[in-house]
């Protein structure tokens, strides 16, 4: 690890005019260089400044709702288990037998415990040590051994964990979109599904496709990109890299009409409202009139990246006629959309590995682009 952080902390001192071009004023400034989209070394790095001390949603709580309920997943290579361990309590630690390392848990489902497929050493599930076969004359003491423990907070309906130390506070973390955003109640809707797509880009093309609404008239003009009214968004940008904004659209639909009970807390609203938010480093939320969405992005390797779309609705769009025929649109609907931005972000991948790649100056409706890129900067030359 120190030869390639310090492979990467050469590269990255190399990239400073091009990273005092991205500090430059919005009007005056360039995109990031090539080079952080296409390194392996500063991926490394990435996931020692940025993943491994971020605040990382890691699912919805609904997904566990009996205790013994589990799910596993991998953030930059590092296994996890999600348990629900009581009925009060969600915990997360590292998918690891503390004897050699195997992982003790595949997939997702409910077990009364885990036990490690080479050796037979039983874990419960909170991942604390049960029993060892054959370690009776150890003279290590393992009365108790557990796996190691990740910090875990719970918001509005999502499962947060934290693989550092001393992380950040989760309050304070939060704090500016649970000030702000009102209208993401995602603790009052049920989850419909979740879409997941593999794209062949770096992870940070994929946050910034979400965030550019540049974009959006042009690959997007024959599903959505014709139902956002006007040419000018007003971002509110946040602390760490954060923004939102809101703004009138069409709903969420191919037929640009709306399918599903409107979310009760906008009764009030205008009928076309929209609403979007980016929480660094990896998530991305938006709201049409009858729909929330949870947009996850987890790297994979340097250039590939797997996108994860969780679908959410009110209670009672479950009962509307046909439910499970405008579900399957709209997962279809929402496919076709990502499927619009892999052939553009993979071919920003490609341009950013060239010789020739020169980054190029920024728009006015790349504000909130630009307030992330200077946070990445932040963090990866502190």
């Amino acid at each position: 690890m120190t030869s390639i952080t310090s492979a990467a902390t050469r590269q990255l001192q190399d990239l400073q005019p091009g990273f005092e071009a991205t500090r430059a004023t919005l009007l005056r400034s360039r995109h990031l260089p090539g080079e952080v989209y296409s390194s392996p070394a500063i991926y490394a790095l990435e996931k020692e400044r940025i993943f491994m001390r971020s605040w990382l949603s890691v699912g919805r709580v609904e997904q566990l709702p009996d205790v013994g309920d589990y799910m596993t997943i991998k953030v930059m290579d590092e296994p996890l288990v999600i348990a629900r361990h009581s009925v009060g309590e969600i915990v997360c630690f590292v998918n690891m037998c503390l004897h050699r390392g195997v992982a003790v848990a595949v997939g997702r489902g409910n077990a009364r415990d885990f036990s490690c497929p080479y050796h037979a050493w039983l874990y419960d599930t909170g991942g604390r040590l049960v029993a060892a076969p054959g370690m009776k004359e150890s003279e290590v003491d393992l009365a108790d051994f557990g796996m190691k423990r990740l910090q875990v907070r719970l918001w509005r309906g999502w499962i947060f964990v934290n693989c550092a130390q001393q992380p950040e506070p989760f309050e304070q973390f939060i704090a500016p979109f649970e000030k702000a955003l009102w209208w993401f109640q995602s603790d009052q809707c049920r989850l419909a599904g979740v879409v997941e797509i593999d794209v062949k880009c770096n992870w940070k093309f994929l946050v910034e496709n979400l965030i550019d609404m540049y974009h959006v008239g042009v690959i997007h003009r024959s599903t959505f990109g014709g139902f956002v009214k006007g040419a000018r968004i007003d971002y509110v940008l946040e602390r760490n890299g954060g923004w939102h904004t809101r703004y009138e659209a069409r709903p969420h639909s191919s037929s640009g009409t709306q399918v599903f009970p409107t979310l009760p807390w906008l009764a009030a609203e205008s009928p076309g409202i929209a609403c979007k938010a980016g929480i660094y480093p990896n998530l991305n939320i938006s709201l049409r009139a009858d729909s929330l969405r949870m947009w996850h992005v987890w790297p994979q390797t340097p250039g590939t990246t797997r996108v994860a779309c969780y679908l959410l609705f009110p209670e009672a769009a479950f009962g509307i006629p046909d439910f499970d025929l405008e579900m399957a649109k709209y997962s279809r609907f929402v496919e076709q959309i990502v499927a619009e931005d892999s052939v553009m972000v993979e071919s920003l991948q490609n341009a950013a590995a060239s010789r020739f790649f020169e980054p190029g100056p920024m728009a006015p409706l790349e504000e909130a682009l630009h307030h992330m890129e200077n946070h990445y900067i932040d963090l990866m030359t502190a």
